[in-house]
């Protein structure tokens, strides 16, 4: 995707006006963010404080053994250069009162997600703010997020934008060039790189992900980006699986009108 300066602003105006209605519609008194040192914590830092006002920014760094030293160090440099306030915060000694099983990676990576969340929805509860999620569309598409973890938020700004256009957003409102080059990485353990677990780059996962935005076939999503097919029914796949991620609860229904499947819900 490249955008025109104009259509550019538009998508910034837009965004702005989404994350200044979500707050004064409830009467809450900010946001507090999650700021990991990376890409997508990054934008919507900088979209946050371009909507509100600094002091209605709250950023959270929560580091614990696996989080590399320069993420940390590149969350409190955004922090400093930008004036928001923020707090840092060790999860390690919450992880480590939990039984872990340390050879089971993705249990004891998504705990992690989950305490994080945990701290954040304290402190919007006890400022009276709410949770502004970071997590971009590829990542709610594949389902690349941690349930009741990243996942768990009042409201996502950035969730229309897939992943390899989000530089050209960062670019435009002055995230540094550092971060918008960053190898994309939760940093849930060691070594732990984005591209790496889901198996393709975020470019080739976003061509497949566009097709299939769109409807098209695998056949015509495999001939147009060059990959095979069957590297297309994968990526399918993954976006099928993570479905439960993208949904409600599933409540059994008994009623004539039941919460997630037929219960319309109307602002009041």
């Amino acid at each position: 995707m490249s955008l025109s300066s104009d259509d550019m602003e538009l998508q910034l105006k837009i965004i702005k006006e989404f994350i200044r209605d979500k707050v004064e519609k409830t009467g809450a008194e900010g946001v507090v963010l999650g700021l990991s040192g990376g890409l997508d914590s990054a934008v919507v830092l900088k979209l946050c404080l371009e909507a509100l006002s600094p002091e209605q920014v709250h950023c959270l760094l929560l580091p614990e053994e696996a989080t590399p030293d320069i993420d940390t160090e590149h969350a409190r440099e955004l922090a400093e250069e930008w004036e928001a306030p923020f707090t840092i915060i060790d999860i390690g000694p919450v992880i480590d009162n939990f039984p872990i099983e340390k050879e089971y990676k993705l249990p004891l990576a998504n705990l992690k997600a989950r305490v994080r969340m945990c701290v954040e929805y304290y402190y919007a509860n006890l400022e009276n703010k709410l949770v502004v999620g970071t997590s971009n569309k590829s990542e709610l598409l594949l389902g690349y997020t941690t349930k009741y973890g990243d996942s768990a938020a009042d409201f996502l700004p950035i969730g229309d934008i897939y992943k390899s256009d989000l530089g050209e957003l960062a670019e435009y409102i002055g995230v540094p060039s550092h971060i918008i080059k960053k190898v994309p990485r939760a940093g849930l353990w060691k070594g732990q790189t984005d591209e790496k677990e889901l198996g393709y780059s975020y470019d080739e996962l976003d061509a497949v992900l566009k097709g299939i935005e769109v409807n098209a076939s695998g056949q015509e999503i495999a001939e147009k980006t060059g990959m095979k097919l069957s590297e297309v029914e994968e990526i399918k796949k993954m976006v099928a699986k993570g479905a439960h991620k993208r949904k409600f609860p599933t409540i059994l229904k008994l009623r004539s009108r039941t919460v997630g499947i037929d219960w319309r819900e109307f602002s009041y």
